[in-house]
């Protein structure tokens, strides 16, 4: 994965790429599931590697872009959709926010671009 460019450190369903297969991105979630949602649609939780956001095992200054869009729920039912689709904070979410952008910004080259969203 070195000759990597860009970094999504939460991808979840890969919703926010046009190419959910783009080969100049890294893929990363805490999570790797398949579910089947109320509307009968399939999500598919599939990163390249499973990681906790807050602590990546990659070099400092390792890409020229990363994408920090976690989770921005704090209060869903364990089998809600919204939860299987986008994921839920813990309750130290504004500490969790806080480590992630430290590593966003470790992680990221100067010059850099980070997009959170």
């Amino acid at each position: 994965m070195t000759n990597k460019t860009i970094l999504d450190m939460c991808c979840g369903s890969r919703m926010f790429w046009f190419n959910r297969e783009d080969p100049r991105a890294v893929f990363v979630d805490i999570r790797s599931e398949s579910h089947t949602l109320c509307d009968g649609q399939h999500l598919e939780i599939k990163p390249d590697l499973v990681a906790e956001f807050r602590a990546l095992l990659f070099a400092d200054d390792s890409f020229q872009v990363v994408v920090f869009d976690p989770a921005h729920l704090t209060r869903c039912g364990p089998n809600g959709w919204q939860g299987k689709k986008y994921g839920i904070l813990s309750k130290s979410w504004k500490k969790d926010l806080i480590e992630g952008f430290t590593e966003a910004f470790r992680m990221m080259r100067p010059g850099g671009l980070l997009i959170f969203k």
